[in-house]
């Protein structure tokens, strides 16, 4: 068993939040409207309503197995052959996640503020600082975004906020954008958006009260909140095709806000809440790749792992050519295949466990 802390729900909560919110930071809301135009936002709608119930099974099962982490309760549901798979694809499913995040910050930190800096020294730059947070622990990690996550969604709402005078709600419509069903659809296909929500599964042990279902439902929530907000707000500000050719819209929203000599340029306060983002999910990301790695092995401390772990995942960030490549990978891949790690092996587990009968609390602590 991995000494961990312990953290408390609203910790975990804000861990979800912030995992879930960083796509926003990115090239996510471009892309959305692009698939879907005026109706983007109703996408997202879709995307929280499923990543929601789709949360449920994963909440149900880790309460019948009160204590453990997803990879302890999987071993004894089917077995530690089988379950050295499924772990894997968990292991996958973060690292590459983590890869791709870590990539696409340090683009466009080059993007828009030191272009001259290689791509390579600004992911270590990053990764040094995740590598200290997951050395100094979970407990560290959930505080400090506990602490961050309230700064981080008021300057967001505030941005959203502050760019009212160049609003136009003839960009919303119409309504369902390219038709309801491709709407429905997209939706549906971007629900991995929430699946890091899974992370509450391997940290399980470290909760104080054992239930996944406020830190889960709420995290997820309040993220896709969050995020429908955001998205609303660069959709009354930029037309369609406007929007869907930009690389970082909620910079582009930064960069409008102008009232009067003294209140301009804020984009300069906005890239520290950006980099605060991107080092808290690449914090969070390896933490759990190595927890991940740990509890596989079974072995009672982490630490070990976490150098080795920055380096593949520096590593992994090479591999896509450039931030075209890799934004592709984090859409086409990870955004649309990460559903299967997240929300469908949990429910194999978890109709192992009603089959077999499994020992534990039947309500699931839910």
């Amino acid at each position: 068993m991995i000494d961990e802390g312990k953290i408390n729900q609203r910790e975990a909560t804000a861990m979800v939040v912030i995992v879930i919110l960083a796509e926003m930071f990115l090239t996510f809301p471009a892309v959305l409207v692009d698939k879907v135009q005026t109706a983007a936002w109703m996408a997202i709608l879709v995307t929280v309503a499923t990543g929601l119930l789709a949360f449920l099974p994963l909440a149900v099962l880790m309460g019948r197995f009160p204590g453990k982490s997803i990879i302890e309760a999987g071993e004894e549901l089917v077995g530690p052959v089988l379950n050295i798979l499924f772990c894997l694809i968990y292991l996958g499913f973060f690292l590459l996640t983590t890869a791709v995040i870590l990539r696409q910050y340090a683009e466009r930190m080059l993007t828009v503020s030191i272009p001259e800096l290689p791509v390579s020294m600004a992911m270590a730059s990053m990764l040094i600082g995740a590598v200290v947070a997951c050395y100094l622990g979970l407990e560290a990690i959930a505080r400090s975004t506990w602490l961050l996550v309230f700064f981080i969604g008021f300057a967001l709402l505030l941005i959203n906020l502050l760019t009212f005078p160049y609003w136009r709600l003839d960009y919303l419509f119409p309504l369902g954008g390219p038709g309801w069903g491709k709407v429905m659809e997209e939706g549906f296909i971007r629900s991995s958006v929430m699946g890091e929500v899974f992370l509450l599964a391997v940290i399980a042990p470290a909760f104080k009260k054992p239930s996944l279902r406020r830190p889960g439902l709420g995290g997820v929530a309040i993220g896709g909140l969050l995020m429908v907000v955001t998205l609303v707000a660069m959709q009354v500000t930029f037309d369609v095709s406007v929007l869907r050719e930009m690389s970082i819209p909620s910079f582009e929203m930064s960069r409008l806000i102008y009232f009067g000599r003294f209140i301009q340029r804020v984009e300069a306060a906005f890239m520290p809440i950006w980099a605060l983002v991107g080092m808290l999910k690449v914090s969070i990301g390896s933490y759990i790749t190595g927890s991940i790695i740990t509890r596989m092995l079974k072995l009672p401390y982490y630490r070990p792992f976490i150098l080795p772990v920055a380096l593949i995942i520096f590593s992994a960030a090479f591999i896509p050519a450039n931030v075209s490549e890799t934004v592709w990978v984090d859409l086409n891949v990870v955004r649309t295949w990460g559903w299967i790690p997240a929300f469908f092996l949990p429910v194999v587990l978890l109709a192992v466990a009603v089959i077999t009968k499994k020992p534990g609390k039947k309500d699931g602590g839910f």
